[in-house]
């Protein structure tokens, strides 16, 4: 059943009001930078992103059309899941609300999060970022990495190995933005030809969803 016009306009506002609390949220942390996490105006739980409480905004707003006014409230939850039974699930992060669908949700590659030498740190501004993706494009966001071939002897001279790239992008594989770049030795998955990163079970991502 398709969304009546109401409940697009509901959404929009949702997904817009929720951004503005995610940038503010990004703002008040820089502005507190140095403050320890257990100080009482820290904004966000001392163990954020990897919380296991639900974050909670109330959303109220009025519409008005003609003579007529209606008042909307919401409250906006944000929550973090990780599925503990699967050693390899993505880290999920949504942001839904208490009557509708979910508004935004990001993903990040466990292998990625399991990577002790990984450049890239999963902290609280850069998952607030990832999520504002999110709602800017209304779609669900994955952070993974690729691994490439060094096949660019000029940018990495005398260098033998691959580059594993590490990518924001849609669930359909548009490319949001790249956050860092390593050299890695070869691994290869154990049931195809992809190049593997240098954590993680020994198949590609397809496969080891499919184990």
């Amino acid at each position: 059943m398709n969304p009546t016009p109401e409940q697009l306009m509901i959404g929009k506002r949702l997904r817009d009001f929720s951004a503005s609390w995610i940038r503010n949220l990004r703002d008040t942390l820089q502005t507190l930078s140095t403050l320890p996490r257990n100080s009482y105006a820290y904004p966000l739980p001392s163990n954020f992103p990897f919380f296991d409480t639900s974050l909670q905004e109330k959303i109220h707003w009025i519409e008005v059309h003609g003579n007529t006014t209606r008042r909307y409230g919401f409250v906006v939850h944000f929550e973090y899941h990780l599925d503990t039974t699967n050693l390899w699930s993505p880290a999920v992060w949504i942001v839904r609300s208490s009557a509708m669908s979910i508004l935004g949700r990001v993903e990040v590659d466990f292998r990625i999060l399991s990577d002790t030498d990984s450049p890239v740190v999963i902290d609280e501004d850069f998952v607030l970022e990832m999520m504002l993706h999110s709602f800017l494009r209304e779609q669900p966001m994955r952070f993974s990495s690729r691994v490439v071939p060094n096949i660019n002897p000029v940018i990495y001279p005398g260098v033998i190995g691959n580059i594993e790239i590490f990518e924001l992008r849609t669930f359909d594989g548009v490319l949001v933005l790249e956050r860092g770049r390593r050299m890695v030795a070869n691994r290869i998955c154990s049931m195809c030809d992809q190049l593997l990163p240098p954590s993680g079970p020994n198949v590609c991502i397809s496969h080891l969803l499919n184990t």
